[in-house]
């Protein structure tokens, strides 16, 4: 049984004749029927009381043209609306992402574009955060952490966690980690700001340290990297660190402890007047990063 079918049957019963459905399918009179008899065998009873003069629908057959016939107005508007839809929604965006943004929202992304692909993205891997947007001529940014300046809007996508991490073949040939302030005694990978920062304190929930690291670096991807290259320990987002963790690639060293959570947000400048496929691409992404969280 599919769709067609039950097209089929909706359309008999309206004309009341299989000759006249035939006539209006442009098929054959004999397909008409057979496809009739055949879903009659599945369902288990008439649908149709046949004469040599004329046909009417059976008890049954009156039941099931009231379940079937509202059902197929639903999935014909259902197409109709998604089919006009992605044909209108066409364009480019410019995207900018964080370096470690695609590891998180990566799936997000490759959703839209299989749902929208009339939608063109024009896609830049950034360090200097929401203020690329005007530099570069971007539609969207996706950030992280919060935004005070009153040009922009923010829309909160997702939020990340950092944990310490550090690779088996590291903490093989490195002092035992009990606790935190055994964390002083081993190679540090710190992050840098875009604005050139350094993290010279891991702050956790109840406590902090003091770190001198024997390497920075602006870009979560490649402290990642040097981390599972076994160069150190360091704090990463823990999106990104769950597969290495998973396969047993990288370690969450003292995993009770936790340097906090932080926003991942779509930002977007307040003066911009959003095209069609900006705005569908910022309704589907937040829909699609709430229903992941």
């Amino acid at each position: 049984m599919n769709i067609n079918d039950l097209e089929l049957f909706v359309t008999v019963a309206k004309l009341g004749s299989f000759s006249k459905a035939a006539q209006s399918l442009d098929t054959r009179r004999a397909l008409v029927s057979r496809k009739i008899a055949e879903l009659e065998r599945q369902l288990g009873a008439p649908l149709f009381t046949r004469t040599t003069r004329a046909m009417s629908l059976t008890p049954s057959g009156e039941l099931y043209l009231e379940q079937v016939e509202p059902l197929l107005k639903q999935l014909q508007n259902a197409a109709f609306v998604f089919k006009n839809r992605y044909n209108e929604v066409q364009g480019r965006l410019r995207i900018g992402l964080l370096p470690f943004v695609d590891k998180i929202m990566d799936k997000q992304i490759a959703d839209f574009i299989h749902s929208y692909p009339q939608v063109q993205l024009d896609i830049f891997v950034i360090a200097g955060g929401y203020k690329e947007l005007t530099r570069l001529g971007l539609d969207f940014v996706m950030d992280a952490g919060e935004i005070n300046d009153g040009h922009f809007t923010s829309k909160k996508l997702t939020t990340i966690e950092r944990k310490i991490y550090a690779s088996p073949s590291y903490l093989e040939k490195s002092s035992v980690i009990e606790t935190m302030d055994d964390l002083q005694y081993h190679s540090l990978l710190g992050f840098r700001a875009a604005n050139g920062l350094v993290e010279n304190t891991w702050q956790f929930q109840h406590a902090s340290i003091s770190v001198n690291h024997k390497v920075t670096c602006s870009d979560f991807n490649s402290l990642y990297n040097f981390c599972l290259g076994g160069a150190g320990i360091t704090l990463l987002p823990q999106t990104i660190a769950n597969d290495a963790v998973a396969s047993q690639q990288l370690i969450n060293v003292l995993p009770e402890l936790s340097a906090g959570f932080t926003d991942i947000n779509l930002i977007y400048p307040n003066n911009s007047s959003l095209s069609t496929a900006a705005n569908v691409f910022m309704e589907y992404i937040l829909r699609e990063a709430k229903e992941s969280i």
